[in-house]
Parts: structure tokens; C-alpha cells; sequence
């Protein structure tokens, strides 16, 4: 059963054309989709949610992702939020409001990377510092690629402590000093809430902050390895959507080259084949997809119990991942180009806005650099060197 009302489903995918072009914000949908229970279908039943699989969870973020791969990517830091901090066995005050909240409805944004910062190396500190103030904390800093912060009710936020350690702080979006800057202009995934956050002398209580020993480190890794396979499940309900697009268009079309073998569009053996084409690689990669999402619940499941094997089974997750990101990506951006051989020239009119899905494929594949991913794949496998812990790996 679908994670999703049909009706619902085909508004999403009725609009998305026009919400793309004409910069046109869902928080409506979002709506809509929170009150599905779509955000707490991942949450362990322990704690109020589903309980649902990874499998589950990301089958319904590429049917989502289908219908509009903006409002499904809205959707991603949340879903890292419950890997990373959620889905763990810590009791911590801030977690267990939390959790209560996503299982009511409520949507988490993120706001973790800075300008300026150097990547390189990893956990440098922060120019996002948290301070004491007596029995409280203040916190000042700027963040950007905040994606999902603007439709969300709540914040996962990584921070400096005084120290130079990195802590999480988790507040409500609308506490006094936050502000959410609708200012991501990329040319894909315009509608992501990517944008700006400013946190100007935001008062934070002792037990919204969660401190370094206080996140189980294996836990943040593998929530790493979520934030790019959610990623990479995007594309694919990106690439199902081009099939079908690529479908409707096909059907439509009254005439043919006048150099083809059928004078219907509709009956040419090579536009036929180059949609079969479309439809396996919207198939193959929803699989991929979903056999590394197979490799992360067995990952997942060697976490809750501690098991000897548990450094191994997240590895083995995160280069699932990786191999997804790797095929996936080229599996898409040649489909993406090949939608308008299909189509032809009337595929370029603007008010179709069909460039829109080599756009959003491009963005999102660009977040992480493939050649990268690559690499490490490579340098596991001849020369044992493990992958990367930090990084989206």
C-alpha cells in the first residue's frame, strides 16, 4: 500500500511543472503530507512512529520524488535527523520531546554546513558557536544548504561549544532569533528550502543541546550514508518520472519525421524502443536504490543490538550507497537527455518545463561528488583502505 493517498499523489505531480517555473513554495502539500504520518512512518515503534523499513521508507521517497522530486528532497534532513539521533536508544530530554512530536506530525529541518567553512579533514570547528549564559546557552552563526528548514517545525543544527567540540542542538523553527532565508537560486531543486539560516543571540535551554558523547558516533555515520542514498532516491523517482512523461508525450504526438519508418509517432519501432529504454531505467534504478536500502536496515539492525560484526554491516552500507550513487547518477542524466529524442523538438516548449528533470537531476547528483564516491569504491577494494566515515559516506 502507498505511503501516500493516490489523490494526493496526482495534485503533486499535476503541479509540479508550474510550481517549478513560477517559483511557487508547497507548504500546502507539505501540510498534506504531514498529515499522512508520512514523517513518523520511520520513527521506531518504541518511541510512537511506524517502524517502517528502510526499504519502506525510501520506496515511498521515490514515489514521492516521482511526483515532485522538490517536495520529497524537502523530506531528506528529516529523515537523517531520525537515523542520526532519533532511532537511538538515548533517553536525552530534548530527544524524547522530539520523537513525541514527529509522531504527532512534525517536520526537521537542518541547518549544518557554513560558508567558508574548510571540508577538508572533517570536524573543524564551527564559526556557529553555542555559549553559556548561566543555566542556558545563546547561540549566533549563519548556515546555508539548510534544505527543508523552511517548511519545517523543528531544527537540527550543528554547532561549536566554547571548547571547539561539535554539539547538536535541536530547536523549534520559530524561536525568537531564527530566521529561515528563502535564497537558494541553483537551477535545480528550486523549491527545496535550501536556503540561508541566521541564528542571531537565540537562547538555547541546557537540555535542548545534545554534546558530543551524548550522539552515539556509529549512529551519525550511518546517518551520513542516509543523507546520500535518500539522495540518490530522488533521482530515481526523478528518472520514473521522465518515463512517464516521456510516455504521455509519445502518445500525444500527431506527427512523426519525415524520414521515419511509421508516419505515427506513436507506431515507430525506434521511439517505441527508446521509451522501453526509459521505463527499465526507471525499474533498475528504483532497485538499486532499494537493494542498498536492504544493506542499510541490515546495518540498522546490527546497531540496535550492538552486534560483533557492526562497524562491518555500516561499511558495507555505505558502499551500497556509494555503488547506488555511482550507477544511478549516470543511469539518470543519460535519461534525462534521451526524454527529448523521444519527444522531439515540441519537448523544449517552455510551458512543459520538461528541462526541469535534467535540472533536478543535476543539482541533486552534484551534491556529492561521484568521481569521489568512485574513488573510495576502488581503493576498498585494492587496497583495503575503508571508506570514508564523515562526508555523506
Amino acid at each position: 500500500m502507498s505511503a501516500f493517498p493516490a489523490e494526493l499523489l496526482q495534485r503533486i505531480t499535476d503541479g509540479a511543472a508550474q510550481r517549478d517555473a513560477q517559483r511557487e513554495q508547497p507548504f500546502a502539500l507539505i501540510n498534506e503530507i504531514k498529515a499522512t504520518g508520512f514523517g513518523a512512518r520511520r520513527l521506531a515503534a518504541r518511541y510512537g512512529g511506524g517502524g517502517a523499513s528502510l526499504v519502506e521508507t525510501l520506496d515511498a521517497a521515490i514515489t514521492l520524488a516521482q511526483a515532485d522530486p522538490n517536495i520529497a528532497h524537502i523530506w531528506r534532513n528529516h529523515h537523517v535527523a531520525l537515523e542520526r539521533v532519533l532511532n537511538t536508544p538515548s533517553q536525552h530530554p530534548a530527544l524524547r520531546h522530539l520523537r513525541e512530536q514527529v509522531a504527532a506530525g512534525a517536520l526537521i529541518g537542518a541547518a549544518h554546513t557554513e560558508p567558508g567553512h574548510d571540508q577538508i579533514g572533517g570536524a573543524g570547528p564551527l564559526s556557529t558557536r553555542l555559549v553559556r549564559q548561566g543555566d542556558h546557552y545563546v547561540v549566533n552563526g549563519q548556515k546555508f544548504y539548510s534544505t527543508g528548514s523552511l517548511f519545517a517545525d523543528w531544527l537540527h543544527i550543528t554547532v561549536s561549544t566554547e571548547d571547539g567540540a561539535r554539539a547538536i542542538v535541536l530547536l523549534p523553527r520559530d524561536r525568537e532569533g531564527v530566521k529561515t532565508v528563502d535564497d537558494w537560486f541553483g537551477m535545480g531543486q528550486r523549491l527545496t528550502g535550501s536556503g540561508t539560516t541566521l541564528l542571531e543571540n537565540v537562547l538555547v535551554k541546557a537540555d535542548e543541546v545534545l554534546l558530543p558523547h551524548e550522539v552515539p558516533v556509529r549512529q551519525a555515520v550511518f546517518g551520513s550514508t542516509i543523507a546520500q542514498l535518500f539522495l540518490t532516491a530522488v533521482i530515481a523517482g526523478v528518472v520514473s518520472a521522465i518515463a512517464r512523461d516521456s510516455a504521455a508525450l509519445l502518445g500525444k504526438r500527431k506527427r512523426n519525421f519525415y524520414y521515419a519508418p511509421t508516419a505515427a509517432a506513436s507506431q515507430d519501432p525506434i521511439l517505441l524502443a527508446a521509451l522501453g529504454e526509459r521505463e527499465a531505467d526507471a525499474f533498475a534504478t528504483r532497485a538499486i536504490v532499494l537493494a542498498a536500502a536492504a544493506q542499510a536496515d541490515r546495518a540498522y539492525a546490527a546497531l540496535q543490538t550492538d552486534a560483533p560484526d557492526v562497524d562491518d554491516q555500516v561499511q558495507e552500507a555505505a558502499a551500497a550507497a556509494a555503488k547506488a550513487k555511482v550507477t544511478v547518477d549516470r543511469i539518470a542524466h543519460h535519461a534525462a537527455t534521451a526524454l527529448f529524442d523521444i519527444a522531439g523538438a515540441s519537448a523544449t516548449l517552455s510551458h512543459l518545463n520538461l528541462d526541469r528533470h535534467w535540472r533536478n537531476i543535476r543539482t541533486v547528483s552534484t551534491h556529492n561528488h561521484t568521481s569521489h564516491k568512485a574513488y573510495a569504491l576502488g581503493n576498498l577494494s585494492v587496497n583495503q583502505v575503508r571508506l570514508p566515515t564523515l562526508g555523506f559516506f
